[in-house]
């Protein structure tokens, strides 16, 4: 091999050694650029989460404080006005939910709002409707598990929120 070929091979070699580096470099940069994006967009949807689920919390506690040991229930009545006291929070931290997204989040969200909504309804239907009575004349209110489905879509929601705050730094 003469002089000349063995210098062209020489920098089409050293050239395609300088590519490679080159696309390596990028794809690192893409991926710490990347990186750096989610972590900007997580720490904004961390507390609207978080925001949401706090107001669940509080409007469940107040729910399950509702229970009356020595019956076994909660009166309808009661359920009724504590939702209604938490109303308004749980509509402004779903509402900020709802922006931040993304849809699935959103979405177990408005499930779990709902479940709120439902155990509201189903109060109030009991008492329009006056309800039934004890054998000695106390209305029957509430028993079981009246939480039960709140804390079913607020499990499905926290979950929705984990996965959509799961970065590639979290493996």
């Amino acid at each position: 091999m003469d002089a000349g070929t063995s210098a062209v091979l020489a920098g089409g070699i050293a050239g395609a050694v300088s590519l490679g580096g080159t696309w390596i470099t990028y794809r690192q940069a893409k991926r710490q650029t990347k990186s750096e994006a989610q972590l900007q967009l997580r720490e904004p949807r961390k507390r609207t989460y978080s925001d949401f689920l706090l107001a669940c919390r509080e409007a469940l506690n107040a729910l399950a404080d509702l229970w009356e040991e020595e019956t076994q229930e909660a009166d309808g009545g009661r359920i009724e006005y504590t939702i209604d006291q938490h109303r308004s929070v749980l509509q402004r931290a779903l509402a900020a939910v709802s922006l931040e997204g993304p849809e699935v989040v959103s979405e177990a969200a408005n499930k779990t709002v709902e479940a709120f909504s439902d155990l509201h309804h189903q109060a109030f239907v009991w008492n329009a409707s006056g309800g039934d009575v004890h054998d000695d004349g106390r209305p029957v209110g509430f028993g079981n598990d009246y939480t039960h489905d709140i804390r079913v879509a607020l499990d499905h929601y926290l979950k929705e929120a984990r996965k959509s705050l799961a970065t590639s730094a979290d493996g």
